[in-house]
């Protein structure tokens, strides 16, 4: 039986793997900012683009994209404008998700 967190990290690893395939450049993950994190901050040509990952190995839950309420995208936008702000002030910047159901990844582009 694995943890919840062990799954999370195995789904970010594979989320990374997954936009690595796609020409995504990962800048970091596992982002701590100041009222919490960012799974993966990456380059998409000139883009600056936050990840969040969701995963869900069965139904019972919902679906992954469905996790990323809006309580959840306004915590990222803040997050990712204070990261911006420090280390990347004129980057242009968006939000994708890669979810994670059960053996389907989907990437979300511009997600919100």
């Amino acid at each position: 039986m694995t943890s919840t967190s062990e799954r999370g990290r195995e789904g970010e690893a594979q989320a990374e793997g997954f936009l690595r395939s796609l020409g995504y450049r990962v800048v970091e993950r596992n982002v701590r900012v100041p009222g919490g994190e960012i799974d993966l901050v990456c380059l998409d040509g000139p883009v600056l683009v936050f990840v969040e990952v969701k995963r869900r190995d069965g139904p019972s839950f919902g679906s992954a994209l469905s996790a990323v309420d809006a309580r959840k995208r306004k915590k990222l936008r803040m997050l990712a404008a204070d990261y911006a702000q420090i280390l990347a002030p004129q980057a242009r910047f968006r939000f994708d998700v890669v979810a994670l159901d059960g053996k389907r990844t989907t990437l979300h582009r511009d997600a919100f």
